[in-house]
């Protein structure tokens, strides 16, 4: 396998060099900017073998690096060959992408990327980086990874597309797109193109399964100030009868179907109808990618209005219907993995009295997927679990093998992340057990996580407060211990949706676009958490609603909110250390 790695990277390195490419980036993302993609679009782990969600890649001739951030530092280490350099974003010492790229490029020389994978926003500030020490970025126009794959490129996507009800959704597909309607009057635009899975998939009540885990369609859409709307999907003929009548409101028809690979054309006549008449076309270039940025810029820079999707927050913030649903579906998940906990509970106490097989990692969490699909309204997990025991738990987002995890034990922690899709709401909880006798650091280290858990759980803050805000309270009891996590401490949640959800989250990094402020009605996680490498991993993470909060005083400042917890699953109670809790944290 690593010989076959090192011969892609040396035919990669051969297409670059006859191109005249002297740098070339390759990222995590697909054509819409997606945290996770589909298999035919992972082309960074396809060349470096890194599998995880968030990382970048550049190539020269002589070297190979990749960077990434505090999730996968143990992940990418294990996982990257010799030829490979690992970058670990945000520590001291290491330069940016940019900053490598200004360092090791002269003048003259060239970089390349995809402009399908990479948005506007990213591709206009590294141009203007460049270009100041006079090296050029370059859009290729067939990426080179996909010419080394080749045949072996796993299919596009193709699954079925199902309506999402509106028992489920809560809002029509006319009343969505009314409310885009308005935003653009307000902007004083005359469409805007929406091109984020997620997005496309809430605001046309739309579901699919185009990326594992995550119920999304490839395809954009295009809204006009008319409150209609253009479709591209691929293919075009998966968009059955059922479909198309969904698509239709009492008569009216606000959606035309498009082929995906008529987004180009569509947009370049747009947007030249546009800059004869003196309109505008709203596009987020945080979100937007550079390939489909300069077919409408072509057309004039005047004709493009940059701003923040208007979907994007609508999406977050959930109506009565979703939150209702989001609460029901907890209930039931939550009864689902309370009887798993107690079944390998059950089960690990008979094997140490019998002293037969442990089970692995990766079997245990194939029995956590059979208890949870007996759960009304299940559809599949919402992202791989994360089955981790001992050492494995170290790596925060660790991925069992069936060949070659570990089984879990009596000696170290047992680190379960998992969750669902249900018809009516996405889960996602993590806890962390012992199945034997915990050392009293162990307790300890539990404890401060709790502690941590707790302050966010607890906390009340006024509405609109920014995520990196919300971060520092979670944190503080553990920066008292002298303890810390190199991940954020909560992401907002889909709607029956993908898993990972902004614009809103909480955390210490900079987030593209700036920071969405909490407001009542969003989702999020709260997941603190510690990692000892080579020992042991402690996560404990519940699902939460923003709601308001009741105050004594109200002066000055906007309505206040807090966080109602809705995840149902018990916290092993023997992995705490009473003695450091509060009476505060004892009675929640």
């Amino acid at each position: 396998l690593v010989n076959l790695m090192n011969k892609n990277l040396s035919d990669l390195r051969a297409l670059l060099s006859a191109a005249r490419v002297d740098a070339f980036i390759i990222g995590s993302g697909d054509a819409h900017q997606s945290e996770y993609v589909a298999a035919c679009e992972k082309r960074r782990a396809f060349i470096s073998g890194f599998t995880g969600s968030a990382g970048t890649a550049i190539v020269t001739a002589d070297s190979a690096l990749l960077w990434t951030d505090g999730r996968y530092f143990n992940q990418a280490a294990q996982e990257l060959s010799s030829e490979w350099i690992l970058m670990k974003s945000g520590q001291s010492g290491v330069p940016s992408i940019n900053d490598w790229l200004v360092l090791n490029l002269v003048e003259g020389q060239i970089v390349g990327l995809d402009a399908y994978l990479v948005s506007a926003s990213y591709a206009k500030d590294l141009e203007a980086v460049l270009s100041k020490r006079g090296i050029s970025l370059v859009a290729i126009d067939e990426n080179p990874i996909d010419m080394v794959w080749g045949a072996s490129r796993p299919d596009a996507p193709s699954a079925a597309i199902r309506p999402h009800d509106i028992q489920f959704a809560g809002e029509s597909i006319v009343e969505k797109l009314s409310r885009v309607q308005k935003v653009l009057q307000s902007k004083r635009c005359d469409a805007i193109v929406v091109s984020m899975l997620d997005e496309v998939a809430w605001l046309l009540n739309i579901r699919g399964a185009d990326v594992d885990y995550n119920p999304v369609v490839t395809s954009y859409v295009v809204v006009l100030d008319s409150g209609a709307a253009h479709w591209f999907v691929s293919p075009r003929d998966r968009v059955s009868v059922e479909v198309e009548s969904h698509l239709q409101s009492n008569g009216i028809k606000p959606v035309t179907v498009h082929s995906y690979g008529d987004i180009e054309a569509f947009l370049a006549s747009l947007a030249a109808s546009f800059s004869e008449n003196g309109r505008r076309i709203a596009l987020d270039c945080n979100q937007l990618n550079w390939r489909l940025y300069r077919c409408v810029e072509a057309a004039g820079t005047e004709i493009v209005c940059d701003i923040q999707s208007p979907v994007n927050t609508m999406k977050s913030i959930k109506n009565e219907t979703e939150l209702r649903g989001f609460k029901e579906c907890h209930i039931r998940d939550g009864a689902a993995l309370t009887a798993f906990f107690s079944w390998l509970e059950g089960l690990m106490s008979s094997l140490k009295l019998s002293g037969g097989e442990m089970p692995t990692e990766y079997e245990v969490a194939c029995k956590l997927n059979t208890f949870r699909s007996k759960v009304n309204n299940y559809v599949s997990p919402s992202f791989d679990t994360i089955s981790s025991y001992g050492a494995n738990g170290a790596v925060i987002h660790y991925k069992p093998k069936r060949e070659t995890c570990s089984a879990l034990g009596f000696d170290s922690l047992y680190l379960c992340d998992s969750g669902a899709q249900y018809f009516d709401g996405t889960t996602d909880v993590t806890r962390t057990l012992h199945f034997g006798q915990p050392t009293q650091w162990m307790k300890d280290c539990f404890t401060y996580v709790l502690k941590s858990h707790i302050a966010l759980a607890d906390a009340v803050f006024p509405e609109g407060i920014a995520g990196s805000r919300l971060d520092t309270i979670a944190r503080a009891p553990m920066w008292r211990a002298g303890m810390d996590y190199n991940h954020g401490t909560g992401h907002g949640v889909g709607s029956f949706l993908n898993v990972h959800e902004g614009p809103q989250g909480i955390g210490f990094r900079k987030r593209v676009g700036g920071e969405a402020g909490y407001v009542c009605g969003m989702t999020t996680s709260n997941e603190p958490g510690y990692y000892e490498d080579g020992a042991f991993g402690i996560r404990i993470e519940n699902l939460c609603i923003t709601v308001p909060a009741s105050t004594s005083i109200s002066y000055g400042a906007p309505r206040y909110c807090k966080f109602e917890t809705v995840t149902m699953c018990p916290i092993q109670q023997k992995l705490i250390n009473a003695s450091l809790l509060t009476k505060n944290e004892v009675a929640w």
